[in-house]
């Protein structure tokens, strides 16, 4: 049997969970550094699209260089670059410097940056998986966010409220982080199955391009899901941008609460984890398994800012749980799915899709939450209309198209 934990693996996971644990801080730190600065959610939102504009332009044409490099030297040279980076973001925060324009265009670069990273991540693990095993990769892969967000949450907002150079501390911590990923990431040796046709930069470069806009036609469940995740995205984006100012200007609610609402969803995500790792759902029973966790998910999404605070931190487990059965089905069906020399470009262009939902849903919803007066819990609510019904439009609509890709043996 081939083993799930060889060298290549267990090298990049180490160092994803490494460096998780910077992101995760510095991830909290921005939103909010930015809020309490400014105290208008619609600058928040601004700041947000500001990141995520330059991710959809980037994510269209990167997906060519990424699958004609070796996304080995992308990755780890990216996170020596990460390390540099946010060590000069420190140094600026223990200056007492701020300018909203200034950190908005930080954070522009650094969306550039991350997306060829994510693409070239993405791109790149399912060759570091052996055979049938691809089902317990993907669900190590999905305890990494949740457990640093679950341990840095707490972390972080206690450094924030209670320390003047709490952001900077964090930013340090970050970059201290990518320097020892980096190190490691150096290690891994892969045979990467790169696209090698020659044509001329130029003809190359567009040949590429169609060749990926033609695979969404042959493929309408990718597309499918793409544009599905583009919906979640805007209600997402949503939750992102609202659920921090609410707790911030609660009467009795404080970050600290708002933390442990992150911590208890990355511990849902957690145990979800280590079932997908433990248990393998029924191969026929996936998409329709994956269609109800959808649901699910959207509904106790929506409405949790109504629940008592206990049931809150309840229900935030819960949709963590479910949320991590979603992303083990997705990824690990579309990954193994997707041939590899077209891998980069499908994920670029999937990428392009979910940051469109995304920058659509925080303009709009910023826009919203700054003129409106509604409260910020009812245009959470409202706004979940958009993803219940891409469930009905998509997936139940096109069930055969998603059961090609979601009912296989991973």
């Amino acid at each position: 049997m081939n083993r799930l934990w060889n060298r290549n693996f267990t090298i990049l996971t180490i160092g994803s969970f490494i460096s998780a644990f910077g992101s995760a801080a510095a991830g909290i730190a921005f939103g909010i550094l930015i809020y309490t600065k400014t105290g208008s959610p619609l600058t928040l939102a601004l700041f947000t699209i500001a990141n995520i504009i330059p991710r959809m332009v980037t994510a269209v044409l990167i997906g060519p260089f990424v699958d004609r490099h070796s996304r080995v030297k992308l990755i780890y040279r990216i996170d020596f670059f990460y390390s540099i980076f946010f060590a000069l973001v420190a140094l600026v925060l223990f200056s007492g410097y701020f300018d909203v324009i200034v950190f908005t265009l930080i954070a522009a670069f650094f969306g550039i940056v991350d997306t060829v990273y994510q693409i070239a991540f993405n791109s790149l693990f399912p060759e570091v998986i052996s055979q049938g095993n691809h089902s317990k990769a993907y669900s190590i892969s999905s305890l990494i966010w949740p457990i640093s967000a679950a341990v840095m949450a707490p972390i972080a907002t206690f450094l924030i409220e209670n320390f003047n150079d709490g952001v900077a501390i964090l930013m340090i911590f970050n970059a201290a982080t990518f320097l020892v990923t980096a190190s490691i990431e150096t290690k891994i040796k892969v045979s990467e199955k790169l696209n090698t046709r020659t044509d001329g930069i130029k003809i190359s470069f567009i040949t590429d391009l169609k060749e990926g806009i033609h695979y969404y036609k042959l493929e309408k469940g990718i597309l499918g899901i793409g544009i599905l995740f583009a919906a979640f995205s805007f209600v997402y984006a949503t939750s992102d941008l609202l659920r921090m100012p609410y707790f911030v200007n609660h009467p009795t609610l404080t970050l600290q609460h708002f933390s442990l609402i992150i911590s208890a969803s990355a511990i849902g995500r957690m145990v979800g984890g280590v079932i997908h790792y433990i248990y393998k759902y029924p191969t026929e029973k996936k998409y329709v398994i994956a269609v109800c966790v959808y649901l699910a998910v959207e509904i106790l999404g929506a409405t949790l800012l109504y629940m008592p605070y206990v049931i809150m931190v309840i229900v935030s487990f819960i949709v963590g749980l479910l949320s991590v059965t979603s992303f083990n089905i997705r990824m690990s069906a579309t990954q193994t799915y997707l041939p590899s020399h077209i891998r980069g470009r499908v994920n670029s262009t999937q990428q392009m899709l979910m940051n469109v939902g995304t920058i659509l849903g925080t303009l709009t919803i910023g826009l919203i939450a700054e003129f409106s007066g509604l409260e910020y819990r009812l245009i959470i609510l409202l706004a979940a209309i958009v993803s219940i019904s891409a469930i009905f439009i998509i997936p139940i609509r096109m069930k055969d198209e998603f059961k090609k890709i979601y009912n296989v043996d991973v």
